[in-house]
C-alpha cells in the first residue's frame, strides 16, 4: 500500500476539512492507497466526525498555539511520528501544516506536495519568507484553482518547483437529501437566499445582510439563512437587531446538514473577498440553485456560465438578486447550466486527478 500522510493545521469545519475528509473516506476502500492524518494543532470541530468515520488522526499539539511558527517543540514531535509512520507521500494544507511539513520532513527523502488552498497574502513577514525558503524542500505545488497558482508562482515557489491544479470536488452522496421547510422550521417569507461559510471577514456577509435590508426597503419579500458560525456572530446579531431583520435573517449555527439547507433555498449567494476555489458553488449548483457570487471567487473559473457576478458591495449584490428574482426565466436557464458543470467535479473525479498527481510524484507510469 502506499500511505499518504495528510497534514493540516486543524480540524475546524470549512471546505478544506471537507475535501480532506470526502477523500480520506473513499481512500478506505482503496486497495492501492492508505493514509493517515497529522493534525499540528490537535484541535477542531470536526475531529469527532472523522474519528466516527474510522479515520486515523494523530494529534500533534493541544491547542491553537502549538501551530505557532516559533514552536520547534511541535516540528519535532511531528517528525517524530512522521518517522514512525513513514509515509510514501507527505502531502500538507493550511499555512501552519505546510510549514510544519515541510520542517519536519527535511532529510527524510520523502516526496512533499505543499496543497495551497487559498489565494490571500501572507501578512507577515517571517510567514512570506518561509514560503519562499520551503519551496527548496518542496517537490511539488498543488493548486485549488488558477487563480491560487498565481499566488504560488508570485509567493511560494521560489526555486521553481513543479506544480498542478486541482480544482475542488464535491461529495454529491450528502446532497442527495430531503430538503428542508426552511419557511416552516424558520417563519421565513418570500424568496429564501442562502450563505453558507464561517462567521469572518472573508466571507463578507455583513455586505450581505445590508443587501437583504436593501431588497426589503425596496419592496422586494426576501430573507436570509446564513448557515455557519465564527467570531462575526456577535456582529452580524447587533447589525440584525439595529436593522429590525430578526424575522428575515437567520444565524443558523454550525451544520451538518448543509444540503437539506440547500435544497430549501431559492438562490445561494458568495459575496466573498477572496476564495481558493469556493466548493459551496458547486454544491449549489448540484443542489439545483443558481448562485450569485463575487468576482473574486476561483469557482468561477468551472462555473461562469451557471452563475451571476457581483461586487463586494451591498448594492451590487443587492441589484443580482433582484435581476435575478425578476428574470424567472434566468433563474430556470442558471440552473441548467450548473447541472451540466457539477457533474465534473465530483469528489471521485477528483480524486482520479489527484491519484495521478501521485503516481507522477513516485515516478509511476
Amino acid at each position: 500500500m502506499i500511505k499518504i500522510a495528510y497534514i493540516v493545521g486543524g480540524l475546524p469545519f470549512g471546505g478544506v476539512e471537507n475535501w480532506l475528509y470526502d477523500v480520506a473516506v473513499r481512500m478506505k476502500e482503496s486497495k492501492v492507497y492508505t493514509c493517515t492524518i497529522f493534525n499540528v494543532s490537535g484541535v477542531g470541530l470536526k475531529i469527532p466526525e472523522f474519528y466516527s468515520a474510522g479515520l486515523k488522526v494523530v494529534n500533534i499539539g493541544n491547542g491553537k498555539s502549538s501551530a505557532s511558527s516559533h514552536r520547534m517543540d511541535t516540528a519535532f514531535f511531528l517528525r517524530k511520528e512522521l518517522i514512525k509512520y513513514s509515509p510514501d507521500i507527505i502531502h500538507t494544507m493550511h499555512n501552519s501544516g505546510d510549514y510544519f511539513g515541510r520542517i519536519s520532513s527535511i532529510g527524510l527523502k520523502i516526496p512533499v506536495l505543499a496543497h495551497i488552498h487559498n489565494t490571500k497574502k501572507e501578512n507577515r513577514v517571517i510567514r512570506r519568507f518561509f514560503n519562499k525558503f520551503l519551496s527548496y524542500f518542496t517537490t511539488s505545488y498543488i493548486s485549488v484553482s488558477h487563480a491560487v497558482e498565481q499566488i504560488v508562482d508570485s509567493d511560494h515557489n521560489y526555486f521553481k518547483k513543479n506544480k498542478y491544479v486541482l480544482h475542488n470536488g464535491i461529495d454529491t452522496s450528502r446532497l442527495d437529501v430531503k430538503a428542508h421547510d426552511l419557511r416552516s422550521m424558520y417563519n421565513l417569507g418570500g424568496k429564501i437566499i442562502i450563505g453558507i461559510g464561517r462567521y469572518v471577514e472573508q466571507k463578507n456577509f455583513e455586505s450581505l445582510i445590508r443587501a437583504i435590508k436593501i431588497l426589503i426597503d425596496s419592496g422586494k419579500d426576501v430573507s436570509l439563512v446564513l448557515v455557519g458560525e465564527g467570531s462575526k456572530r456577535e456582529l452580524y446579531e447587533s447589525m440584525i437587531e439595529e436593522m429590525e431583520l430578526k424575522s428575515k435573517v437567520i444565524l443558523t449555527g454550525y451544520r451538518k446538514d448543509v444540503g437539506s439547507f440547500l435544497r430549501g433555498s431559492d438562490i445561494f449567494a458568495m459575496p466573498s473577498l477572496f476564495e481558493g476555489f469556493g466548493n459551496v458553488h458547486l454544491e449549489a449548483m448540484y443542489c439545483g440553485i443558481p448562485a450569485i457570487v463575487s468576482d473574486v471567487v476561483p469557482s468561477l473559473e468551472v462555473c461562469s456560465e451557471a452563475s451571476l457576478v457581483c461586487d463586494f458591495s451591498p448594492e451590487s449584490i443587492a441589484s443580482q438578486i433582484s435581476f435575478l428574482i425578476d428574470n424567472p426565466d434566468l433563474h430556470s436557464k442558471l440552473i441548467d447550466a450548473g447541472r451540466r458543470i457539477v457533474d465534473q467535479y465530483t469528489i471521485e473525479r477528483c480524486m482520479d486527478r489527484l491519484f495521478s498527481i501521485y503516481r507522477n510524484v513516485l515516478g509511476e507510469p
